[in-house]
């Protein structure tokens, strides 16, 4: 009697083990690209018992450079029953999430986008009528991509310019809600004799060290050494999601020419974002207004009216169209041949979307 009660004793431990081995988990989470958190559940577990059990899922997302999480989550317990099971979000909501990363700087809706970046998804699904015991574990590796990087504007692709201190501009990458803190770095340099433009961008020193900006534009400093004619140039935009890499724009070159006896070039003038409030921010407008917009309403054209403030009655000195597309534009209104537009007075740029919001910003020319 004593050696069947030993060897139940012996066998009891190993009988758990493989009771604990009979759910096993295949996950079915894209690896790559755009990722929406509810396209995190999408996994096939087996229950090899001959009886339904009880379980939940609990979800750890790693961040891949900090090993730190960002993102915690638990499902509510669900019936398993013999056999496999195709799992999605709704099988197993309602899900809890917790963030590790302030609220500002991600996505809080459960169904929303996870923020771009290199992560390693580990699962766990415990048994809840099991006493919460881990029934089965399993990681795999997933990337958040953009499906668009930063797109470079201005200057064009091998242009010719004609001043040494140029202002560069680009377009975000999309879609813009998969970014929690999104920034750029800026890197400019010589490509020499014999070199490649990508060559050049990775083994040459930057002519500009250490430039981070959150606009869509930067102008090269009129405290550096002004760019020479003749030599080539080459630029490119990096996006940063809260401090880290996520995204190449792709590398353009660019010389700088001579300049022409009695030519005076137009001092680059920065974007200014259109608002739906008014406020007391006066932009700077040269020959040309520069305005970024984000066409949420999905619009094709824009018709605008420039009014002006200092006038009695604020008469209209200009009124036109745009071309958009959807997400962020930016645009450019020219005013060279205007002359009801004058210098050193006040002026507003305003239209109306197709959601019948109205966008405006006040701007003053100074012409040269």
């Amino acid at each position: 009697m004593h050696k069947k009660w030993l060897l139940f004793g012996l066998l009891l431990p190993a009988m758990f083990q493989v009771t604990h081995a009979q759910v096993s988990m295949t996950l079915q989470v894209p690896s790559t690209g755009v990722l929406l958190k509810n396209q995190l559940w999408n996994m096939v577990l087996v229950n090899a018992e001959n009886r339904n059990i009880l379980v939940k899922l609990n979800l750890v997302l790693l961040d891949v450079q900090t090993n730190q999480p960002v993102i915690t989550a638990s499902s509510a317990p669900f019936s398993l029953s013999k056999g496999a099971r195709q799992l999605q979000a709704r099988d197993v909501s309602p899900v809890q999430y917790a963030y590790s990363i302030p609220a500002s700087r991600v996505d809080m809706d459960p169904n929303g986008m996870l923020p771009a970046g290199r992560y390693q998804a580990c699962y766990t699904v415990v048994g809840v009528d099991k006493g919460n015991i881990t029934l089965v574990e399993n990681c795999i590796p997933v990337n958040v991509d953009p499906l668009s990087p930063p797109l470079l504007n201005t200057p064009a692709d091998a242009e010719r310019l004609l001043t040494p201190y140029p202002q560069f501009t680009w377009l975000p990458p999309t879609p813009l809600g998969l970014f929690n803190e999104l920034s750029y770095a800026m890197v400019v340099v010589e490509v020499l004799p014999g070199q490649g433009k990508a060559d050049a961008i990775q083994q040459n020193i930057p002519l500009n060290a250490s430039v981070y900006t959150k606009d869509l534009f930067w102008n090269y400093p009129a405290s550096s050494r002004s760019l020479d004619t003749g030599r080539l140039y080459a630029w490119r935009v990096v996006a940063m999601n809260s401090g880290k890499p996520v995204a190449l724009s792709d590398i353009w070159t660019f010389k700088v020419s001579a300049v022409k006896p009695g030519y005076v070039a137009e001092k680059g003038v920065p974007y200014v974002a259109v608002k739906r409030t008014q406020d007391a921010v006066i932009a700077a407008a040269g020959n040309v207004l520069r305005i970024t917009y984000d066409n949420a309403a999905a619009d094709t054209t824009i018709k605008y009216t420039i009014t002006s403030i200092e006038e009695a009655g604020n008469p209209v000195v200009q009124e036109g169209e745009l071309a958009v597309k959807y997400g962020q534009n930016q645009l450019q209104v020219p005013l060279r041949k205007n002359n009801r537009i004058r210098s050193n007075k006040v002026y507003l740029f305003r239209f109306a979307s197709s959601r019948n919001e109205n966008w405006s910003v006040k701007f003053t020319v100074n012409r040269q």
